[in-house]
């Protein structure tokens, strides 16, 4: 877990070895009142830098959302694959985002 501090915590990320050389970001999150202002791709950019000797792969995987999507494509990731369903198999309950149900996990990956 990481966490990127500028007079106070911006943002946070959980990053995880996915076996085969791919590093995945999980959670990357940034305080409301500050989104928009670089802290999301700061954390993004740092990860990839830090574990680009250790790792071939960055990857992310996120649900199919006008307000994700976008920002990963900003800070250089690309559509890779998707998993059918995703968050209606592993969620008790409907996710919305953006107005919108979550149905498939899009992951999206970076070179390096």
């Amino acid at each position: 877990m990481f966490v990127l501090e500028d007079v106070g915590i911006r943002a946070e990320c959980v990053a995880t070895d996915e076996g085969n050389g791919v590093l995945e970001l999980k959670t990357l999150a940034v305080e409301p009142a500050f989104q928009g202002k670089g802290y999301g791709k700061a954390m993004a950019d740092f990860l990839v830098q830090t574990y680009k000797e250790q790792y071939t792969v960055p990857q992310v995987g996120t649900g199919d959302s006008p307000s994700t999507i976008p920002f990963y494509e900003a800070c250089g990731f690309h559509r890779h694959h998707l998993v059918k369903d995703f968050f209606i198999d592993h969620y008790d309950h409907p996710i919305h985002e953006c107005g919108m149900r979550l149905v498939d996990m899009v992951y999206l990956q970076r070179k390096l």
